[in-house]
């Protein structure tokens, strides 16, 4: 009998630990869904060799309103008004438009700009350091294998996220700032008549 309560002990303490992790991250969440900053973003292979890295400047406001703008090495543009996500490459003059719901698990700027509530419901949470989270889908057939947060003084600072095959990718955030409400303007993709547009449902 002993034994018994003793695990159960250990059961509910190690389930209050855990809503305890989603509730400090979905506050710290929800604190960075309006904010504006730089991020470098470097992706490696399985081997730990570098194999793309890009940098760029980001926009997000609630809801679900992104800019995910990539300067270099090749400029892309990712902008979501809230109901589509478009995804501009602007050198080979191709766009595509998905619904922003289709978008969360694959894109970090769509992840961040979602409600906590909705984005975290699909994820275990494991809190692995201090303002440090590692997220695990519940879903076995996600694009990705975890998914670590980490935050300095309530910001976003960092994103690490392990795919399927192996390869990691590592994004940096500084130069954060947050905002109490930008322009509708930010969150409108005025595409020239050159760009070949796919309409993804």
């Amino acid at each position: 009998m002993s034994r018994f309560i003793c695990a159960l002990g250990m059961f509910l303490a190690v389930n209050a630990w855990a809503d305890t992790s989603v509730d400090s991250l979905t506050q710290l969440l929800e604190e960075n869904r309006n904010v504006e900053g730089e991020f470098r973003q470097v992706t490696y292979n399985e081997q730990g060799e570098q194999v793309q890295h890009s940098e760029g400047v980001f926009l997000l406001a609630a809801p679900n309103r992104f800019v995910w703008d990539t300067i270099s090495p090749f400029p892309q543009r990712i902008i979501s008004d809230g109901e589509w996500v478009t995804i501009w490459d602007v050198d080979l003059e191709q766009a595509t438009r998905k619904p922003f719901a289709g978008t969360v698990g694959n894109s970090p700027a769509a992840l961040l700009g979602d409600s906590a509530a909705n984005v975290l419901s699909h994820y275990a949470v494991e809190s692995v350091g201090k303002d440090s989270y590692k997220l695990a889908p519940n879903d076995q057939e996600d694009l990705f294998d975890s998914l670590t947060l980490s935050f300095n003084d309530k910001a976003i600072s960092a994103m690490s996220i392990k795919d399927v095959l192996g390869q990691t990718t590592v994004i940096e955030f500084s130069n954060i700032e947050a905002h109490e409400g930008v322009s509708e303007q930010n969150f409108n993709v005025d595409l020239p008549e050159s760009v070949d547009v796919i309409i993804e449902q």
